[in-house]
Parts: C-alpha cells; sequence; structure tokens
C-alpha cells in the first residue's frame, strides 16, 4: 500500500466498505447525531436569545447574565461534543480500513479518550494562534512601510488633526473606506497565514488517528509522532486531499446553502419573508445537505485516509487489535 497511489487506496478502502457489515450504519448513526446535535444547539440558542432580549430591568440582571453566559458556552459545548464523536467515528473507520469488525459502539472512543484529545487540539490552537498572531504583525509591518497604505493615511490625517477629547470619531462612511484601504494588509496577512499554516496542518495531520491507536499516548507524543510520521509525504497527503475535491465541493456548497439568507439579499434577492423564518429555511436546507453527503460520501473519504495513515504507520505489533479499545467499545 503506497500513499503515492491515490487510486489503489480508493479502491481498496472501496473493497474495505464493501465487506463491512455495519459501515453505512455507523455513518447513519453518525450523521443524525451531528444533525440532530446542531439543530438542537441552534433552537437552543435562538430560544435564549429570546429570553435575553424579553429580559430587562436592574432586578432582572442576574438571570440575563446567566442567560448569555449560558449562549456563550452553549457553541463550545456543541463543539467538544462533536469533536469527540467525529474522532469515535474516525476509530470505527480506521478498524473497517483494517478489515476489522467495527459497530456503532465504536464511536464511544472519542469520548474516552476526551482528555488527550482536549489537549491535542488545545495545542494545535496555540500552534496556529501563534502562526495567526506573527503573519498579522509581518503583514502590518509590510503594509505601514510601504506605498500600500497611503489610501488609509490619507482618510486618517484629517481625522487626527481634528480629532477632539474624546478621540477620533469616524462614521459609517469613513470607517467603510478605511477598511477598503485596509485590504492589502488583509491580503498580505492571507498568503503569509497560509503559507506557515499549510506545512503545519499536514504535519500534524495523523494526530487523530495516533490518539485513537495509542492509548498511553499523550498530546504532546501525538503531536511528535504525527511530525515524524508525516515527513517527506506532506505533498503526498495534499495529493490526496485535492484528489477527493468532489467531497469538499459539495461540504462547500452545502455551507454556501446554509448562508443564503445573506448571499440572496447581497445579489439583490428579496426573499419573502422575515429574516429569522430564511434562516432557519436556509440552515435546515444545510443540515438536509450535509447530512446526505455524509450518508453517501464520508465512509469513503476517511477510510482512504485510514488506508493513508496505515501507509505512513512504522511496523509495530498491534496487540491483537487492542489499540482500538476493548471488544465492548467494538
Amino acid at each position: 500500500m503506497d500513499i503515492r497511489n491515490t487510486r489503489q487506496l480508493k479502491e481498496l478502502s472501496a473493497g474495505r466498505l464493501a465487506n463491512a457489515r455495519d459501515g453505512q450504519k455507523i455513518v447513519l448513526y453518525y450523521s443524525l447525531i451531528t444533525v440532530a446535535v446542531s439543530a438542537a444547539a441552534t433552537g437552543v440558542s435562538y430560544a435564549l436569545s429570546r429570553q435575553i432580549s424579553e429580559t430587562g430591568g436592574l432586578g432582572s440582571m442576574g438571570v440575563r447574565s446567566a442567560l448569555t453566559t449560558a449562549q456563550t458556552l452553549l457553541p463550545i459545548a456543541q463543539s467538544v461534543f462533536l469533536m469527540c464523536l467525529t474522532l469515535g467515528y474516525l476509530a470505527t473507520m480506521l478498524r473497517i480500513a483494517r478489515g476489522q469488525y467495527a459497530s456503532p459502539n465504536g464511536m464511544r472512543l472519542g469520548f474516552d479518550r476526551f482528555w488527550v484529545l482536549l489537549r491535542c487540539t488545545l495545542l494545535k490552537g496555540l500552534i496556529f494562534g501563534g502562526v495567526a498572531v506573527a503573519s498579522l504583525y509581518v503583514a502590518m509591518m509590510i503594509y505601514m512601510m510601504t506605498p500600500l497604505s497611503d489610501s488609509a493615511v490619507d482618510i486618517l490625517m484629517p481625522l487626527v488633526k481634528n480629532a477632539g477629547a474624546s478621540g477620533i470619531a469616524l462614521d459609517d462612511a469613513t470607517y467603510a473606506r478605511l477598511m477598503d484601504a485596509t485590504m492589502p494588509a488583509m491580503g498580505i496577512f492571507g498568503v503569509l497565514f497560509l503559507a506557515l499554516a499549510a506545512p503545519l496542518f499536514y504535519r500534524y495531520r495523523m494526530t487523530d488517528y495516533l490518539i485513537i491507536d495509542r492509548p498511553g499516548a499523550g498530546a504532546l507524543a501525538a503531536l511528535r509522532d504525527s511530525r515524524m510520521m508525516t515527513k517527506g509525504s506532506r505533498w503526498n497527503l495534499f495529493r490526496l486531499d485535492v484528489s477527493m475535491w468532489w467531497y469538499y465541493a459539495a461540504v462547500l456548497a452545502s455551507t454556501a446553502i446554509g448562508y443564503g439568507d445573506q448571499f440572496l439579499p447581497a445579489l439583490g434577492i428579496t426573499l419573502p419573508f422575515s429574516d429569522t423564518v430564511a434562516y432557519f429555511l436556509f440552515f435546515g436546507a444545510y443540515l438536509a445537505v450535509i447530512f446526505v453527503i455524509y450518508y453517501f460520501l464520508r465512509n469513503r473519504v476517511e477510510v482512504t485516509y485510514a488506508l493513508a495513515y496505515d501507509s505512513l504507520r512504522p511496523r509495530e505489533p498491534e496487540n491483537n487489535g487492542a489499540v482500538l479499545g476493548n471488544i465492548f467499545q467494538m
């Protein structure tokens, strides 16, 4: 099995899925839970927003604060839950890629690995956050030290000269002009961040599989081993991603559908219902489309990636497959 041969990986993936008895049941459960959790979180967030807007007065400040806190924590809880569920789903796909038995119960493994997964996710967030800050700093230096910033300076200088004791006052039109003038800085930032973050992304691409495969390993060990495992193969992983363009295009199209309530008015198309109704209609359409994409396409994609991981994994004793959990998790 060679990661450079994407066709071979895909053909082997199709064969393993054809022999997997519960492959479609697993992705059905995963898709249903993902869609249900997203729908429930959105509904609860909307209900909290309504409740916050209807709660007023000094006597209700405590209630309003509690509701606001709950609304803030809700998407975080949703993300953590789906993060664990996705890791469990990847574990079942890894078993299928190895020709082992897998069932929906295997998705519990993601919750068993919660703490190491959380630490690994936070560490990756810090790494990419640092790259973003460094890219923004360099981009702003390039922007300010070159003629690219002349238009922004021309806008700001009159405002600085006429500034009062309360500082600079920006009206909406001036603010819009200033944002347009700083677009080159955002473009430079995007190029720098992509150039720095893309190698890091592929360097740590295998951390989830290592967390699944090595229960005793910590977050730092997973990051280190992923870096060593992908060394010399990151271009091949990129080529594998490109060969999956149809899947990512479908996911991107579903995301565009979800933002239809914003895209259509921007194109001058007036919707015949309220903003709230439009939001929930397009969000419901997004959930329906993403369910179809996951159910029919995601198994093929994830088993192929699991095979790519196995092609990079150093050969070692697997202890009869126990690395993927005990028999009650299969």
